[in-house]
């Protein structure tokens, strides 16, 4: 198989599963097994061609997974929406093009994690419908070359636009260590090497990664684009060190609640630190906001730690600690 993957440039100030970050700590999938929710089976292998998406493929494979099993937890408003617009025969479904086609994958090369997930986060999704292509078609335009012919449409936009006012998508970066409490909080997707059978089970002869999946389960199973669509590896060190692990929320506009004296984390834009007080965040230097909530709380900053978004952050007005409006 040609590669169709470039390895994550997972950055100093990415998201790392269990650091501090604005995701939610919930358990969404009991023993890290996302197969009661598995989407439908979608190839990247085309009558004429490989599409080379895995990593999209796979990414939105995880998204369709999460509105499964969280679309009982939005606002009857969302869940109808999303159901008008993104449902066919009764199962979420996504244009797996449009996400290639506008993260820049390139034929024979393919993508990065890191890539996608920054295009799914910025401009949004799309159903399949407004951006669908038929990949068992024997009609001769079925080439790799009017594959990638393909730009959004107004009608596409708009949905798209509509997408990232209510849903946002979060990616964090987790060692192996990690993927077995990552895997019960969020969609883990996993770089391998494709595809080396021995006894039944797939293994990695050499360390290298050409192709991206999903963790189906954590019993080393993985959800593929290439049938069959579930398959063993012998061991989970067969797969790149690092997974990305994808979560979907409903955005909320509302003034988080805050303790006073709490620690507060910017961890998107510039970051930062302040402290919060009585409805305000005093920004000053690092050392004085740290030397302030220590003081004010004894040291004990157990429940006294908040990571808010950039969004979140600018809903308070900022002071410094001589009470100067900033």
């Amino acid at each position: 198989m040609k590669t169709a993957l470039k390895l994550p440039n997972i950055l100093p100030n990415s998201l790392e599963f269990g650091g501090m970050t604005t995701v939610e700590d919930t358990i969404l999938f009991e023993n890290g097994s996302v197969l009661d929710y598995l989407p439908s089976f979608e190839t990247q292998a085309h009558t004429y061609f490989d599409d080379y998406g895995c990593v999209s493929n796979s990414f939105e494979n995880g998204i369709q997974i999460l509105i499964k099993r969280q679309i009982d937890s939005f606002s009857k408003k969302t869940q109808d929406w999303l159901k008008e617009t993104f449902y066919k025969d009764g199962e979420p479904n996504f244009s797996n093009r449009d996400l290639i086609v506008l993260s820049g994958t390139v034929p024979n090369v393919g993508n990065s994690g890191d890539k996608v997930l920054k295009t799914a986060q910025e401009k949004g999704l799309i159903p399949q419908t407004l951006g669908d292509w038929d990949t068992s078609s024997r009609d001769t335009k079925n080439t790799i070359k009017n594959f990638y012919l393909y730009g959004r449409t107004k009608e596409a936009q708009i949905v798209a636009d509509e997408w990232n006012k209510r849903i946002k998508i979060t990616g964090e970066w987790a060692g192996r260590d990690k993927w077995k409490e990552a895997s019960k909080r969020g969609v883990l997707q996993l770089y391998v090497n494709a595809w080396y059978l021995r006894n039944g089970k797939y293994y990695n002869p050499n360390g290298k990664h050409n192709h991206a999946v999903l963790m189906a389960d954590y019993n080393n199973k993985i959800l593929d684009s290439y049938k069959p669509e579930i398959k063993e590896l012998e061991s989970w060190n067969d797969a790149y060190y690092s997974a990305l692990k994808i979560n979907i929320e409903e955005k909320n506009m509302e003034k988080p609640k805050i303790e006073n004296n709490t620690l507060i984390q910017l961890v998107e834009g510039i970051g930062g630190f302040g402290m919060y007080l009585d409805g305000k965040i005093y920004v000053d230097d690092t050392a004085k906001i740290l030397a302030s909530v220590i003081m004010r709380t004894g040291g004990e900053l157990k429940g006294k730690i908040k990571a808010l978004t950039q969004e979140q952050w600018d809903m308070f007005d900022k002071y410094n600690l001589k009470g100067e409006k900033l």
